[in-house]
């Protein structure tokens, strides 16, 4: 699997959805910030697993980012890293605190 692009509500109502089924990934990247090109290469090796990982490229689709920080009550920042299940937010994190490790192990606590 690879990142799945978040372009539309649309997008991220499916996005929702499916963190019924099993916790989800979604990423908000900005395209300008050496510090989330970082980031993303923390999320990148979640988004080549099983787990479905969405992207949010905050300059492409501000509207869905907006969405995401109204819809899930977060609070709006860039690069971000929120884990997903049942339609609520289970982990949350920003800038430096975007590592590999600390994605996988919200993962495995909410899928427990």
């Amino acid at each position: 699997m690879a990142f799945r692009a978040l372009t539309s509500a649309d997008d991220l109502a499916a996005a929702l959805a499916a963190s019924h089924e099993q916790p989800i990934v979604l990423y908000k990247h900005s395209a300008t910030c050496p510090l989330s090109t970082r980031a993303r290469r923390q999320v990148q090796p979640i988004a080549e697993g099983a787990v479905p990982t969405y992207e949010v490229v905050v300059q492409q689709a501000r509207p869905v980012s907006n969405h995401i920080s109204s819809d899930l009550g977060v609070r709006h920042e860039t690069p971000q890293v929120l884990v997903v299940h049942n339609g609520t937010v289970v982990f949350d994190a920003s800038h430096g605190a975007v590592t590999t490790t600390a994605v996988q192990e919200a993962l495995q606590a909410a899928a427990a």
